[in-house]
């Protein structure tokens, strides 16, 4: 997979050279930003599924929307953002189908644990397979 880094350079008094403001590497799913007035790097790495898999698709459907976030520094709020909302579909999708799911209640109602959380594993990966298609592979 790919680096992306921004156009916008400061000088790395460290490295003795001009270093990308902020970096992406989709292989890593690390964000690296470099604070001029700190002569710092701070890095962010992501660990969900959908992020990777976001970045990939991304960087072989639209790799210059990838640029664009990169060189305006936007990369790191754009995928909080995305794993906030993913995760939060994900779970209200579940908590709906918890509340209206006939076998689900039947499960409820005889205290089945393990139907219940079977149930419930079931109804993530049908809800994740949904929301992939609908806001991770855009």
């Amino acid at each position: 997979m790919s680096r992306y880094k921004s156009e916008q350079t400061a000088y790395s008094s460290l490295k003795k050279k001009y270093v990308p403001l902020w970096r992406l590497d989709t292989n890593t799913m690390t964000v690296t930003h470099f604070n001029a007035d700190t002569q710092t790097e701070e890095s962010k790495t992501y660990h969900t599924d959908f992020i990777r898999y976001h970045l990939h698709f991304s960087e072989s459907h639209c790799p210059n929307r990838l640029r664009r976030l990169v060189n305006e520094g936007k990369i790191v709020q754009y995928l909080d953002d995305m794993e906030q909302k993913v995760s939060e579909a994900i779970t209200r999708q579940v908590e709906l189908w918890k509340q209206t799911d006939s076998c689900y209640q039947k499960a409820v109602i005889a205290a089945d644990t393990e139907k219940m959380l079977g149930l419930e594993n079931c109804f993530i990966s049908m809800a994740r397979e949904t929301m992939f298609e609908c806001m991770v592979y855009i």
